[in-house]
């Protein structure tokens, strides 16, 4: 039996080791989502123009400048020769390409040199001229070559966007996979344990394999539900609607022990969730096996959450109430030889928070954690 036992949990380890990822590992997101303004921005800066569009736009909008520079004449001082010009070398330079832009600043400078700087019509540059004409060359450039940084920093930015969402695509798979596989060998294990349930005589070891069998279902649910890679909050109240029947049905008391629930909204990072659910299940399998000892009854599971003075979150409550036998004269938890009991004692630990045990009102028990809800993060 220890050798068998032995192999069984060698194929759980296995299932998590070949894969090379581990189940908290998650799905790596990228730092940023991808706003319809940054796919807007892509598609008009990054995105290859054909030369038909681009050769045609730059016609189009040296011509509007050309021709909102003589509409406005009348409306300016004596002055400003390349005020429309400086927004089409931008426009063109940072929407089309910087070639164009590099064309755009040529022909807007020749034709603010024939028309506005020398002499009307005429490429007559006297010594007035040439400084206007310098301090075009030099601010044109300066655009053109901010323009060209931004478009290298965005093109790289779209190359760590793309190894981004393969990475997550990859991980995802990955994840998916190990999820495959830890629940095909739950349910091998499983499998196992029964058998050696039927073939064993001692009654305390069939009564063993069988709890065994009956926790590793109620973990296989609750790897389902909690290891999704998309999850970032988990509602315990559904997840125990979910789990708590197949604890009950495992045990074999469907027809004899009611379930009630009194549940408000408590949700919890992922990282707390398992704790909490490990908790919950085990405090439910101990009424049914200590408490109630197969007879009618009930538990009930209340779920409530409180505000706290606290920057640190909200303290979640969860109280498990069965009308069983009670407890024993001088129970203490913290003496108790129960794995279970000391495992759950663990767990509300790790949760920085106190696994109470008490009577309750009217005879039975009521189990109380309280822990402190850790902030939810919500990606941007």
């Amino acid at each position: 039996m220890q050798s068998r036992l032995s192999q069984l949990c060698e194929i759980a380890k296995n299932s998590v080791y070949n894969t090379g990822v581990w189940p908290s590992d998650g799905v790596s997101t990228p730092p940023y989502k991808d706003r319809k303004p940054m796919r807007l921005l892509r598609s008009l800066t990054v995105s290859p123009h054909g030369p038909l569009l681009e050769w045609g736009a730059s016609a189009a909008v040296f011509a509007l400048a050309l021709g909102t520079r003589f509409w406005i004449v009348p409306h300016l001082p004596q002055g400003y020769p390349f005020l429309t010009f400086f927004p089409a070398v931008f426009l063109t330079g940072f929407f089309l390409s910087t070639r164009a832009g590099i064309a755009m600043a040529v022909a807007c400078g020749m034709a603010a040199w024939f028309f506005f700087v020398g002499p009307a019509a005429s490429f007559s540059l006297g010594l007035h001229g040439i400084v206007p004409m310098l301090f075009y060359v030099f601010i044109t450039g300066t655009e053109l070559l901010v323009i060209e940084m931004m478009r290298l920093a965005l093109h790289k930015l779209e190359d760590e966007r793309g190894d981004w969402a393969r990475q997550a695509k990859q991980n995802t798979l990955m994840f998916h996979e190990l999820q495959h596989r830890v629940s095909n060998n739950l349910q091998v294990i499983g499998s196992i344990l029964r058998m050696e349930e039927r073939k064993a005589r001692d009654e305390v070891a069939k009564k063993a394999l069988n709890t065994a069998a009956a926790r590793l279902g109620v973990i296989a649910t609750l790897q389902r539900q909690l290891h999704d890679p998309r999850r970032q909050v988990t509602e315990i109240g559904a997840l125990m609607q979910g789990a708590l029947p197949e604890i009950v049905a495992a045990a074999n008391l469907s027809d004899r022990v009611r379930l009630h629930y009194d549940l408000q909204d408590l949700q919890v990072p992922a990282e707390q969730a398992t704790p909490v659910a490990l908790i919950v299940v085990e405090m439910v399998s101990n009424a049914l096996e200590h408490a109630l000892r197969g007879a009618t009854g009930r538990i009930t599971v209340s779920l409530s959450t409180r505000r706290t003075p606290r920057a640190s979150g909200d303290l979640g409550t969860i109280v498990i109430a069965d009308d069983g036998v009670g407890l024993p004269p001088g129970f203490d938890p913290a003496a108790s030889k129960s794995l279970g009991l000391r495992l759950a004692r663990q767990f509300a630990a790790q949760l920085e928070g106190e696994l109470t045990f008490g009577p309750r009102q009217g005879g039975g028990t009521e189990v109380r954690l309280r822990f402190p809800i850790k902030p939810i993060t919500q990606a941007e």
